[in-house]
């Protein structure tokens, strides 16, 4: 992604929980407290949750976050800051090379 900030990875966690909420609710994505919930309670060896953080507006940001279940060939959750569009692309392929890698272990 020529000319965008530096994007950092790592699995989301439940203290994840309100800046997940802040980029559902800046992309226009109703997720009530039981959405959240389930989507940061994951087991890694079904499913893999990953966020996407940027440092954005002087702040480190949440700017994306995926969701894909081992096994699968594409997430089920993908949502991207829309001014970080490419990572979509990025971040969908990692989470099917997650997925994919565990389907072979």
């Amino acid at each position: 992604m020529p000319g965008a900030p530096p994007v950092r990875l790592r699995l989301a966690g439940p203290s994840d929980r309100h800046a997940v909420a802040e980029l559902l609710a800046r992309r226009g994505v109703e997720a009530g407290e039981l959405e959240l919930r389930r989507l940061l309670a994951f087991d890694p060896a079904r499913r893999h949750v990953l966020t996407a953080f940027a440092p954005l507006d002087g702040r480190d940001t949440l700017v994306g976050i995926g969701a894909i279940a081992n096994g699968d060939d594409s997430p089920d959750v993908l949502v991207v800051d829309e001014r970080l569009s490419a990572l979509a692309v990025v971040l969908g392929r990692v989470l099917a090379e997650r997925a994919r890698v565990r389907r072979a272990a």
